[in-house]
């Protein structure tokens, strides 16, 4: 999964990947410092920071109608970055700084090489690690009325699945956003899925909210939980029609980052669709015999 479990705190790998980089980043400049030349870490630091704003502001611009406040735009829990802005940003500042000052070539080149080296093969080991292509696995959850429901049942349109509970902060805080993404987004089903509390809970919970999602069911064992080795709540699958797993989100979920995965579970759903309905309509220009 894209978190990192530490007892009760659940980490992104993304910032965690950063933080271990630059940590590099900044062992290694203080290595050269040691060795007499001149001190990278300032220019490090600034360059981190400029990405980072830089990654931000096009993560904004692409999405800012989903953003209902300017202090929504500087949340930044939703984790929404755009990387290529980050990067060239950080390229060009970086070339600024070395043309200027010559002394920094070698530090700061080394260090900066040496941080993005060591990110880079983590989130090449964490991202081998992942069962990102896990399919739709073969369980039966329960409706809040306490009908079965096969999940493989679910396949053919591409999913949302929100794994929840009542007691979890930040599902609460994500739950409208998804219910009324539910109701409104059409040719993409999202589904929450309560994980080990009985109907009586989640049904009373949802009406003293005044949320009515139009699909509710129970994870009584968390067997989605394991079978994506979610390491905690709230996760949130998105599932081409095929049952592919696209994406998933560890964390609380913005409208900003709810549309982006949205739109990556469409692109990567319409292929698969493409070709059912090519192979339909060459059957009905078949003659029959």
């Amino acid at each position: 999964m894209q978190a990192l479990p530490l007892g009760p705190l659940v980490l992104p790998w993304g910032p965690v990947l950063m933080l271990i980089g630059y940590a590099v980043a900044a062992l290694v400049a203080w290595l050269e410092r040691r060795d007499g030349r001149a001190d990278a870490e300032p220019a490090l630091y600034l360059l981190l920071l400029l990405a980072l704003l830089a990654a931000r502001i096009g993560f904004v611009a692409q999405h800012w109608r989903s953003y209902s406040s300017l202090l929504a735009m500087f949340d930044i829990r939703d984790l929404g970055f755009a990387p290529w802005p980050g990067a060239i940003v950080a390229l060009m500042g970086g070339a600024l700084w070395l043309w200027r000052r010559p002394a920094l070539r070698r530090p700061l080149i080394l260090s900066a090489a040496s941080g993005l080296l060591i990110a880079g093969l983590l989130g090449g080991i964490v991202g081998i690690s992942q069962p990102l292509r896990t399919p739709l696995p073969e369980v039966t959850l329960r409706t809040l009325d306490g009908a079965p429901q096969p999940l493989a049942a679910l396949r053919g349109t591409p999913l949302v699945l929100n794994l929840w509970a009542t007691w979890c902060p930040p599902c609460a805080r994500e739950l409208p956003l998804l219910v009324h993404a539910a109701r409104h987004e059409h040719g993409v089903r999202i589904v929450l899925i309560d994980q080990g509390q009985d109907a009586a809970t989640v049904r009373a919970y949802l009406r003293a909210r005044g949320l009515d999602p139009p699909l509710v069911l129970l994870d009584g064992d968390g067997a989605l939980l394991r079978a994506y080795h979610s390491p905690g709540l709230p996760t949130t699958l998105f599932i081409a029609s095929d049952g592919r797993l696209v994406s998933a989100h560890v964390g609380e979920l913005s409208q900003a980052t709810l549309a982006q995965a949205l739109a990556r579970l469409r692109a990567a759903s319409r292929p698969a669709s493409a070709a059912r309905d090519g192979s339909a309509l060459r059957a009905h220009a078949s003659p029959s015999n």
